[in-house]
This record gives structure tokens, sequence and C-alpha cells, in this order.
């Protein structure tokens, strides 16, 4: 009996030499429906005989090949376009540099004038006792405010007893000028000062100026000052304006002012430091608020990038040279050196804290306000000072008393 040959199936070719099973006999119409398979159904798929390629080598194959010349023209337009960007990235890197370098210049520059032709008041110097060493710089910033309207407030017209210092703060910028510590010392803290018993701190301004504040300050910290600078808070209030305000945290609800954050001008930021009569710690929770205002300050200022506009920058040196008074010793060549050391501050490696206080820190003498110390506690804090190790303090006393 001769075998039909296998049916012919659309886009198979059968396999040369292989077995063809013998056709199963036919089954009874009734027992299934289904269809006979074919014998191709049954044959192995075939193996594919050219590889696969993507539509990306299909278009490589059909583009034309390019000469050796038109190869090297490509090559010399794409490096000179490489050499056109290189060269504009270096463009606006020189001039972001130049233009920082410029801004230097002015605030250099303006220091210098206002210093030498009589804007920058000036005293004698008094800071630096022999015998203490700092790693580091630590300056005295003192916040002076006139107890009579017309009394002058820095340099040479400076009277005793005329005058009160609100705002006390040593400012560390350690060894590698990479951070900065800014520590409060309440202004009516108990203190021994030299030649005058215990006594508010503030009492060593207003009786001896600023040597004998600088003594009292060296004799409880060991701490040498390298420094010394006077702010009449009215120039506060003027940088305060010229930066265009500044946006303070009011962390809890004190003589009606609800807390959160509020935008302060300079007249409003003096108010808003200024109200210890109502405030629950008195003089601690205005230290804290004096803190909220330099730090907004700085923020505003530095952080903002509004000193680095030449324009902004000869608005805040008026406004702050007839407010100022450096000592002589913090010459022109010293403030060079100190605005290129702090140029890289920022409120993100600036921290503010406040010198540790008694457990009931508030009380009276001769019936005066004043605010106990903790020497135990103080006494860490100004080795860690004397030694540049702040940051390891304050890793080891969680509750230092650090504006959040």
């Amino acid at each position: 009996m001769t075998q039909d040959p296998p049916e012919e199936t659309d886009g198979v070719e059968p396999t040369p030499n292989a077995e063809v099973p013998a056709p199963e006999p036919d089954a009874a119409p009734e027992a299934s429906a289904a269809p006979t398979p074919s014998v191709a159904d049954e044959l192995p798929e075939a193996p594919p005989q050219v590889e696969l390629i993507n539509d990306a080598d299909l278009k490589w194959l059909d583009a034309p090949q390019l000469s050796d010349e038109e190869r090297d023209r490509r090559h010399e337009r794409k490096e000179r376009h490489k050499a056109k960007v290189r060269a504009q990235r270096r463009h606006r890197r020189w001039w972001k540099i130049a233009g920082v370098g410029f801004a230097t210049f002015l605030v250099l520059f303006g220091f210098w004038f206002y210093w030498t032709f009589g804007g920058l008041s000036r005293m004698p110097a008094v800071a630096g006792q022999a015998g203490l060493n700092t790693p580091g710089e630590t300056i005295l910033l003192v916040g002076s405010n006139p107890s009579e309207p017309d009394a002058v407030t820095t340099g040479t017209g400076w009277q005793a007893a005329l005058h009160r210092s609100d705002l006390v703060m040593l400012l560390h910028l350690t060894r590698n000028n990479r951070a900065m510590f800014v520590i409060s010392i309440p202004g009516s803290s108990l203190v021994p000062i030299p030649g005058h018993g215990d006594g508010r701190l503030g009492q060593a301004y207003d009786t001896g100026g600023e040597k004998l504040y600088v003594r009292t300050i060296e004799q409880l910290t060991g701490v040498r000052l390298d420094h010394v600078a006077v702010m009449d808070l009215n120039g506060l209030r003027e940088i305060t304006d010229e930066v265009g305000g500044i946006v303070v945290d009011v962390p809890r609800e004190a003589c009606g002012i609800p807390p959160g954050l509020r935008r302060l001008d300079g007249q409003q930021a003096l108010d808003y430091m200024a109200l210890e009569p109502c405030l629950p710690r008195k003089d601690l929770d205005r230290v804290e608020r004096e803190q909220g205002v330099m730090r907004a300050l700085m923020r505003g200022a530095v952080d903002g990038g509004k000193l680095t506009n030449p324009f902004r920058v000869n608005k805040v040196l008026r406004s702050t040279a007839g407010h100022l008074t450096l000592e002589k010793g913090f010459g022109y060549p010293g403030m060079i050196g100190q605005i290129w050391s702090m140029r890289k501050l920022r409120t993100t490696n600036t921290t503010f804290l406040t010198v540790p206080v008694a457990a009931k820190p508030n009380g009276t003498v001769n019936g005066a306000d004043v605010i106990h110390l903790d020497p135990a506690k103080d006494q860490a804090l100004w080795d860690a000072l004397r030694q540049d190790r702040i940051a390891d303090y304050l890793a080891l006393n969680s509750d230092a008393d650090v504006l959040e």
C-alpha cells in the first residue's frame, strides 16, 4: 500500500530523513469530533538561520559609508563644540568668582574707608589677657543700649553709668574655620567683677566700660578674647531694615505675640528682644530671643546672598559704621583675615547656645533681678572653649541650652 505524502504547511519545510509516523486508523465519528492532526504539526520547529538585529542596527546598515575626510571633519566639529562648552563653563565660573571677589573687595574697601575717615569708632586695645591662649578665635560682641537718649554709645564719647549691655555673646570661630559657636551670657548673671565684688555682669560695662568688661569675662571664663566689638542696638535695627527685614520663629506665646514664624522690621526686632518684663524666665527668655534675631539676620544677610550685592553691601556698611566700635588692635589687616576666615560660615554650621545656669536660676540681689550660673557646668563649657572642642562638649551634654 502506497503512503500519501505529508501535507504542506505554510512557512515550514519538512525536515529531510525524518521519520514519519504511520497514520492511526480512523476513529469512529461518535468517539471524537476533533480533527486529525497533520504531520506538519508533529514536526520540530526549524532552527533560526539568521540572528535577529534591532532597528538601530538596520539603520546603521542602511546608512551611507563615510569617507575618511568626512569622518575627520565631523570629529573636528565635535572637538570644537566641546572646547566651546568648556570655555563657556570657565567663563561663567570666573564671572562668579569675580562677582564674589568684587563684593568682598567692596566690603573690605568700605570698612577701610569708614575706619580711616572716622565712620567707625575705635577704642583702645583691650582684648588679650596675658597667659590665656585659646585655639581658634574668640570675639566678644556687646550690644550697647544708652540709658539716656542723647548718650554717645560708641567710641571715645562713651561715658560710664550712661550705658547698659543688653547683649553679650562670645563668637568662637574654630581653628579650621569650619564652624562657629555663639555663646550667650545673660547680662544679669551674678559674677565676680574685678575690684568691685560680686555683681550683675552688665554692671562691669556700666562702671568701667569695655576694659573692665573684658577683664570680667576673661576672669569668668579663663578664655582669651582676641577681639572686641561693641554695637549700639540702633545699628542692629538699621541693618535689619537694609537686608529687607528678618523672619524669626517665635518659640512660645508671650506678651501677646503668638508662636510661629513672624516677619519683623528693624524696630520690631528690637521690641521683640526687649520683651523681658512679661517673659516667664526673664533674662533667659530675652537671651533666647536675641539669639533668634541674630540667627535670622545671619540667614537673611549671609545665607540669602544679600551681601553679595555691591549696592546692598554699601548700604549695610553705612548703617553699621556709625554704630560700631572696634578696638584699635583689630586693625585693617586683621579685619581682612577675619572676613576671609568667616566667608564660608552659614546658619547650618553656626550653633547658638547659652551658658549653663542653676536649677533655680532667677533670684534677686539688693532688689535687682539676677541669674545664678552653674559653676561646675560652666567650667566644663569654658574648658571645651579653651580647647576648641565645643562640638565634643555638646555631644556629651545633651541637656545643653542650644537654640533649636
